[in-house]
Formats: structure tokens, sequence, C-alpha cells
């Protein structure tokens, strides 16, 4: 959600000090290993300021003040595959003819960036999609071991542990049918996005 965004306003402005940040935070969130993080914000944020909790211990599962740490220790990463994906693809667009042409006939910037060429530059981030949802399956486990969430990745690891492998298996197949539907959902939109594309 923030990370598309972003990519836009920094291919739009190429150059500008909205690129380079972007660019700079983009390498961060990658440099950045997402336990480190979590352990970070942790420290600084649960014990040492006391803002938000460390761990699950709510009254309900989704109390917004516990899902602030994890799920920035969990977006971190994301963010910043998204964010370069979409500027590459974007740069890519801008630099194409029809884009040009566009412009020299007089449409509008917004119209020009969103329509013609956000519209074809969506397909790479669309992609990018489907191959982050890995990132978020084995991310998961380092985040809900970090903060104590009772979730898929955290079962995972008490499975291994106890040498539980009916679970384990049920967890495996779980995440694959899960990317399997994600792929088969994203070929189905490559066809709604660009109506060149067809399936034979």
């Amino acid at each position: 959600m923030i990370g598309i965004p972003l990519g836009v306003l920094s291919a739009v402005n190429r150059g500008s000090i909205w690129d380079y940040l972007g660019r700079f935070f983009a390498l961060l969130g990658q440099a950045v290993p997402q336990f480190w993080l979590g352990l970070v914000l942790i420290m600084l944020f649960a014990v040492k300021w006391q803002i938000f909790p460390a761990g699950l211990k709510g009254e309900g599962f989704w109390d917004v003040k516990y899902l602030v740490l994890p799920t920035i220790t969990l977006a971190s990463s994301a963010f910043a595959f998204y964010m370069r994906i979409t500027r590459t693809a974007m740069l890519e667009v801008l630099d194409s003819e029809y884009v040009r042409l566009a412009r020299a006939k007089g449409v509008g910037n917004n119209k020009v960036i969103w329509k013609h060429a956000f519209k074809n530059a969506f397909i790479q981030p669309l992609t990018g999609m489907t191959l982050g949802l890995t990132f978020f399956l084995t991310g998961s486990v380092l985040v809900e071991t970090i903060f104590a969430w009772p979730g898929m990745g955290q079962m995972a690891i008490t499975a291994v542990n106890n040498n539980d492998f009916p679970v384990l298996q049920g967890v495996v197949f779980f995440f694959t049918i899960l990317f399997v539907g994600m792929t088969f959902i994203t070929d189905l939109l490559y066809a709604y996005i660009d109506p060149r594309i067809r399936y034979d």
C-alpha cells in the first residue's frame, strides 16, 4: 500500500530529493534483517519508551496497539521490494514512445502517469506481489517467534521442535495452496489489467 505509490513518486520525480529518499529507505528496508528490526523495535518502543506492547497479551486478537510493531517489522522488506520494482517499471514505461507521444499531444500529466504509464507498469509489481507472498510467509515465522504471536509460522516452529510431522505437513500444504491460489489469481488479473494478454 505504501511502497507502490512511493515507487511511482520516485520514478516521476527522478533525480529529485524524493527519489533519493525513496531509494535510501528502500535500500535500508532490504538491508535490515527482520529479526534484528523486530528486536530493536521491542527494545525501543516496548521496553525503553513503553509506547507499544511487545507481545500479544490483549483482550482481543485485533487490538490495534498490539499490531503496530509486528506490522512494521513484517512490512519493512515488502515496502522496499515493491517500491524498487514499481520505480523500475515506471521508469521503463515513462521512457517509452507512446508516453512521449501522449505528452506531445498535450495530455495532462496526471492522466499520463496514472492512465497510460502506471496501468502498463503495474504488471511487474503485480508479479512481485505473488513473489512477495513467499517473503511474508518466511518472514512471518520470525515475526511470530519474536513477538510471541500464535500464527502459522509459530505453529511450524513448534512442530519442528516437537517432531510433529503431521502438523508440519499441514502447514506446508496450506502455504503451498495459498501460493498456488495467489499465482492463479495473478494470472487472471494480468488479462484484466492488460487486455492484450490472452490465455488459450
